[in-house]
């Protein structure tokens, strides 16, 4: 079972075929170009509404320059929110994947389930230093 789609993501966006070892951190996995499970911290509508404020933000600053540089503080600090409500959602659901309480000694999560975490982990970790 692949981790819970967190906010923004549908639960269609799966980890498909990685093209690096997991653990390691070798290779390029489906991170390095804006597809898998890291692929994408805000959906497409919240991300172009988001340009789009901003874009208008942009256009108005010759006729209200103060008003502009409001504006655009105010997109900044709604998709801060936004992504650290969507990186706290992924987390929650990827933590949820792997430490299943149930009696000790039952049965945890399987190695590839195990893998796959740690393969999102490693690629939404990447994507923020990257940023």
């Amino acid at each position: 079972m692949p981790p819970a789609a967190p906010r923004g993501r549908d639960t269609t966006d799966s980890p498909g075929h990685d093209r690096g070892d997991p653990a390691s951190g070798t290779g390029h996995g489906p991170a390095a170009d804006g597809d898998g499970p890291a692929g994408q911290l805000l959906g497409d509508v919240e991300r172009d509404r988001l340009a789009q404020r901003l874009h208008h933000a942009l256009a108005g600053f010759v006729d209200s320059p103060h008003d502009s540089v409001a504006e655009a503080a105010e997109v900044l600090a709604e998709a801060e929110q936004q992504l650290i409500a969507s990186l706290r959602d992924r987390r929650t659901a990827l933590r949820a994947g792997w430490q299943k309480s149930g009696p000790p000694g039952g049965p945890g999560p399987d190695t590839e389930q195990l893998r796959l975490t740690l393969r999102t982990y490693r690629e939404v970790t990447e994507r923020l230093l990257r940023a």
